[in-house]
């Protein structure tokens, strides 16, 4: 791993380990968003066939304990490219919904304007670590590269076996050819 990427993993996976620590912590913090839309989807759980220790909150809980789980392990290099997707699918809907520009005025909607933009530049840093292949190849390229590979070493033992089968065919007919002129010499 370059130097380069083992500074910036870290730095990159830092706010989404905290913040999804805080919302592990803390769920309340984004049911007071929109308190509304969590007390529908809490009934709706309710009335499910969810076990019953299941509610909004421990969903949110679950979600935030998997966003810095996900962190960490981009932060650690284990598995990179799976914690950024994690990252990028358990924290962008979160960060998005508790943004209450709407409501703010002045001073307070710059600072949340700021903080939009600081959460988008994550995302989208986020996003160069889902298409990172750290100067490999992508999975696709190499399936593809092995095929054509593997079909050219095919037509190339076809092309072998075929000129062998055509040297076996030559020495037994010269055999055959052999076989029948001693045959005829005996006979007569």
């Amino acid at each position: 791993m370059s130097l380069v990427r083992r500074i910036a993993r870290p730095l990159l996976a830092a706010p989404f380990v905290v913040e999804g620590v805080r919302t592990a912590l803390h769920p309340e913090r984004e049911i007071d968003v929109y308190p509304q839309a969590f007390d529908a989807a809490d009934s709706a759980i309710a009335k499910s066939s969810a076990p019953g220790f299941v509610d909004v909150r421990t969903v949110i809980r679950v979600s935030g304990a998997v966003a810095a789980g996900a962190g960490v392990l981009y932060a650690a290099n284990r598995c990179p490219r799976a914690a950024a997707v994690t990252l990028l699918a358990t924290t962008s809907v979160g960060w998005a919904g508790r943004k209450k520009v709407w409501e703010l005025r002045g001073e307070e909607l710059t600072q949340e304007i700021r903080s939009i933009l600081t959460d988008a530049g994550l995302l989208g840093g986020v996003l160069l670590a889902v298409v990172d292949h750290e100067g490999r190849p992508s999975l696709g390229y190499r399936a593809t590269t092995f095929v054509e590979r593997s079909q050219k070493k095919a037509a190339a033992k076809q092309r072998e076996l075929e000129k062998r089968a055509g040297t076996l065919e030559k020495k037994a007919k010269g055999a055959v050819a052999t076989a029948q002129k001693q045959l005829a010499d005996q006979r007569g």
